[in-house]
């Protein structure tokens, strides 16, 4: 098989849009603001977000829920699909401290 500069570059191009993984950040502002924290995989892992306030997603769409509780416990609110690069502001009516995002 013979490769050639355009299949190369496909390939190239393929390998990287599947590496464009999904992740979130959560912020202590209501608009993406404030104190940020670390970018977090969307895997489905429950992540602590005690003393945030707003999220951001990069990559790809995401689903979103988040947590009253510690540990992914308490009432859930699912924010469902959110689109990358818009700020979202968690206003749920009580205290968010965890989340988890696939």
């Amino acid at each position: 098989m013979r490769f050639t500069f355009t299949s190369a570059l496909l390939a190239a191009v393929t390998l990287a849009l599947h590496a464009k993984a999904q992740s979130i950040i959560g912020f202590s502002g209501d608009s993406c603001n404030g104190s940020q924290g670390d970018s977090v995989a969307c895997n489905g892992a429950c992540i602590d977000f005690s003393g945030r306030h707003s999220f951001e997603v990069f990559g790809s769409a995401a689903n979103v829920v988040l947590f009253s509780g510690g540990g992914c416990s308490g009432e859930a609110f699912n924010f469902g699909t959110e689109q990358p690069n818009n700020c979202i502001n968690v206003n749920t009516g009580t205290t968010i401290n965890s989340f988890q995002c696939t």
